[in-house]
């Protein structure tokens, strides 16, 4: 869905993430980053655990995006990094070159999947000529937020939700073994809670040289919350429980903390990361 952006009012997203090790793993494979996209490229502004800011949703907007790291000798922390890291200076050569203006939505979407499969290719280009990274791969979700809409992009299990009027809906399917076998009717919903192989997944950046970036998008309105998360968070907590979480209202910082709580609390097997970002009129007071 597309809402007119000229008849209606501008809006603003504010963000606020966070990143941390769980309970079990000693060294974190996940990344985010969210950004606006204006700025130069090479500006030296790090990737680190805990991001916030805000800007304002006319293009060229800006972007939110989370990664999960895999392989060996702390490569999938690499893999994540540099996932993330190409986005962004992807992200921002484009929108500095104009690529954003007078596009349409299909040049839009176009721009983004192609700053992916840069990220793909130099991912794979550093497994190639790095031993101790051969095979490292990633995860990546990322929303590109402007105008009055959500494009996404989207590889492996990470995922993306939108919360609206106090009830949350999944944009992203899982490219997941499990995902494949649901969707396929050979398993169902409790045999899927039950299977060991919740964790692979059919495809991530490294793996392969040609991916299948999947594209949803979503038109958005004011007091919309878009969360990314991985599934560190997702393979623990339900989405009833991330709903009720949400529906608490809050900064979205205590958000943030509610929720890796939760996974903590569940026993945070895995790395758990959290972003989320709240569609406000432009011009409102920010939230305590």
């Amino acid at each position: 869905m597309t809402i007119d952006s000229n008849a209606a009012p501008r809006l603003r997203v504010i963000w606020a993430g966070r990143s941390v090790v769980g309970c079990v793993r000693t060294n974190n494979e996940d990344a985010l980053w969210a950004g606006a996209l204006a700025g130069d490229p090479g500006d030296g502004r790090e990737i680190t655990d805990d991001v916030e800011g805000d800007s304002v949703l006319l293009r060229p907007g800006a972007v939110l995006a989370v990664a999960d790291g895999m392989g060996g000798a702390k490569a999938g922390e690499v893999a994540s990094e540099l996932a993330v890291t190409i986005l962004r200076e992807e992200m921002l050569r484009r929108a500095a070159e104009g690529a954003a203006d007078g596009a349409d939505e299909g040049g839009l979407a176009e721009a983004f999947v192609g700053a992916v499969e840069v990220a793909n290719e130099r991912i794979r280009d550093e497994s190639a000529v790095n031993p101790a990274r051969r095979g490292m791969g990633t995860t990546l979700t990322a929303v590109w937020v402007y105008d009055h809409t959500a494009q996404l992009v989207h590889v492996g299990d990470s995922r993306a939700y939108l919360f609206r009027k106090g009830r949350l809906s999944r944009l992203t399917k899982d490219q997941s073994l499990v995902e494949k076998l649901l969707e396929d009717n050979i398993i169902t919903e409790e045999e899927a809670q039950r299977m060991g192989a919740r964790n692979i997944i059919l495809q991530a950046l490294g793996s392969e040289e040609d991916l299948d970036v999947a594209q949803p998008r979503s038109g958005l309105e004011a007091g919309d919350i878009l969360m990314l998360c991985t599934d560190g968070l997702t393979g623990v907590v339900p989405d009833d429980d991330v709903e009720e979480i949400l529906r608490a209202g809050g900064s979205l910082e205590e958000a943030c903390a509610r929720l890796i709580a939760a996974a903590e609390a569940g026993g945070g097997p895995d790395n758990i990361t959290v972003l989320v970002g709240r569609i406000e009129p432009e011009h409102s007071a920010p939230h305590a």
